[in-house]
């Protein structure tokens, strides 16, 4: 991972107390990442290292949106763009980028923000997600009675 983040990345996620708050650090600093190379619409493929985050502050608390952190990209601060980011709970965080677009070859597109005070995040639970769900084919039983059928682990052959 070192190559995904620059030496002051690393600096800052090292210098958390414990191994946790740094793991903590470093899945917001992925969060951070991630949002940018979603919002510009580019994959995996971009160098990390060329943007870099300065979060602030260091400790986020649950439910509340930050805007404090701030980018550089290839050195260079980025005050056009302003990075949500919330804590849904001790173990998740999200990281919304918004801002310009135009020469990162994108369209322009205005992106408001979700009123103060508003609910920002649901989690949802698995039932949530398939409650609505409509099945592609018709139930048919043998399909499942063929699944528990089988052994849960393959055969050692000799």
């Amino acid at each position: 991972m070192k190559r995904q983040f620059t030496e002051t990345e690393w600096d800052v996620i090292n210098s958390m107390s414990s191994e946790w708050m740094q793991l903590d650090m470093f899945h917001r600093h992925w969060a951070l990442k991630e949002s940018f190379l979603k919002a510009i619409g580019v994959g995996i493929g971009f160098n990390l290292q060329r943007i870099e985050f300065n979060v602030s502050p260091l400790q986020l608390e649950i439910g509340k949106v930050y805007k404090e952190t701030k980018m550089l990209l290839d050195g260079d601060k980025e005050e056009d763009w302003t990075f949500e980011e919330t804590r849904l709970d001790d173990h998740h965080h999200v990281a919304v980028a918004l801002g310009k677009q135009e020469g990162l070859g994108q369209k322009h597109s205005d992106v408001c923000s979700m009123e103060p005070n508003q609910p920002q995040f649901i989690v949802l639970t698995f039932e949530d997600l398939v409650a609505s769900g409509i099945p592609v084919t018709p139930e048919d039983s043998a399909y499942w009675d063929n699944f528990c059928s089988k052994q849960e682990s393959p055969v050692k052959r000799n």
